[in-house]
């Protein structure tokens, strides 16, 4: 913009013009190349060259193994995102599958419907590779179905990295090519909810998916712990968190003392509850 003002008001001095294009090229230069790649994955670019790069989107000052090194900086985050999207959904369909599957099951068999039980096999729990639930016939073809349907999602992006001449965990060191895009994005926005969003409120989306797709992994792993060495599942090692409202002595005696006409306590076919 401030070359066009000069141009418009002063007419256009080439010399200065070749000069001024000269030192903006060798300050971009100076820049290390793969600081600027990992500037452009974590949706952060320097307004200003030269400037220090920007913050890293999740960096909260722990690596204590020293994993996210520059060099593999876009496969780690690459990986970090995918798993987190993985926990994230299991973190919710493990106790899910523990409360409905009985319910399912009893109901499918009442309608003359033989079902299999396949919790039986892990005592209750979801299936685990430390249950041993995993390895049912029911399970197991469940399992590589959608290990299928993850690899099918990926390939595209594997095939532009490998006619580039990277191996599948190489990213272009440049911001040419595939790299265009962010880490963990396959296009896959049916509601339109991330595409009209600002930059910042971008970075802050970002931010809450690493956050809570770091809770999730450390929940999956305390799922798995809990059952294995408790040898329980975790909906009956944490019935707090799992229990309908309807049977919580609190709600009740709320409910009791504002409807005391109704009250809650009672029974249904003689059955007391």
């Amino acid at each position: 913009m401030q070359w066009i003002a000069k141009v418009g008001i002063v007419g256009f001095d080439q010399r200065a013009f070749k000069a001024s294009l000269a030192e903006r090229k060798a300050s971009l230069s100076e820049l290390n190349p793969i600081s600027r790649v990992a500037d452009r994955i974590v949706m952060q670019v320097p307004d200003v060259p030269n400037a220090p790069a920007a913050k890293v989107v999740g960096d909260l000052g722990f690596d204590p193994l020293s994993i996210g090194k520059p060099e593999n900086f876009a496969y780690m985050r690459e990986a970090e995102i995918k798993h987190g999207r993985l926990a994230m959904l299991a973190a919710v369909a493990w106790p899910l599958q523990e409360i409905v599957n009985p319910i399912a099951v009893d109901a499918l068999r009442s309608n003359g419907i033989n079902a299999a039980d396949v919790l039986l096999e892990s005592g209750g729990a979801s299936p685990s590779l430390l249950n041993g639930g995993l390895f049912q016939a029911e399970v197991l073809p469940a399992v590589l179905a959608f290990f299928a349907g993850c690899a099918a999602l990926e390939q595209p992006d594997l095939e532009n990295r490998k006619a580039q001449g990277l191996a599948w965990n190489e990213y272009p060191k440049s911001f040419s090519g595939n790299f265009g895009r962010l880490p963990g994005n396959f296009g896959f926005d049916p509601l339109n909810l991330y595409r009209p969003l600002s930059s910042a409120d971008k970075i802050g989306v970002q931010e809450r998916e690493l956050a809570n797709g770091r809770v999730a992994m450390v929940a999956i792993a305390t799922y798995v712990a809990t059952e294995f060495f408790g040898q329980t599942t975790i909906v009956q090692a944490t019935p707090a968190l799992f229990e309908p409202i309807i049977f919580n002595s609190g709600f009740r005696a709320f409910m009791d003392s504002s409807f005391g006409m109704a009250s809650m306590d009672g029974s249904i076919e003689g059955v007391a509850f």
